[in-house]
């Protein structure tokens, strides 16, 4: 059985990716005029995908390294929760998760 994503669904991921990515550079203080002089952006591609254009996974992988975060880091959540930002879906993780399961020992 194929699995099918609605048009609507990819472009409410892309819209949400690039609020992420917007939220992402202003966290680090970046200017718009900063991508295109310091990470060799073009400005009009960068707007782009800001707004939720379409990017590719080797765009994907240098907007994670210019931010210094993971690819997984970048993307994650955004299919369980299209309209959370980084910090909301770290809070709706538990506690265990995101700091290890306490209590328990490891086995070799």
């Amino acid at each position: 059985m194929a699995v099918e994503v609605k048009v609507d669904e990819y472009e409410q991921f892309l819209k949400t990716l690039g609020g992420r990515i917007k939220q992402l550079r202003k966290e680090r203080g970046l200017s718009l005029r900063d991508m295109v002089l310091q990470h060799g952006y073009n400005d009009s591609q960068w707007r782009k995908y800001e707004r939720g254009g379409s990017i590719n996974l080797q765009s994907l992988l240098k907007v994670a390294k210019v931010f210094g975060i993971s690819l997984s880091k970048l993307l994650d959540g955004l299919g369980e929760y299209p309209a959370s930002s980084i910090a909301a879906i770290e809070m709706k993780r538990s506690p265990a998760k995101r700091a290890g399961a306490p209590g328990k020992k490891k086995t070799s």
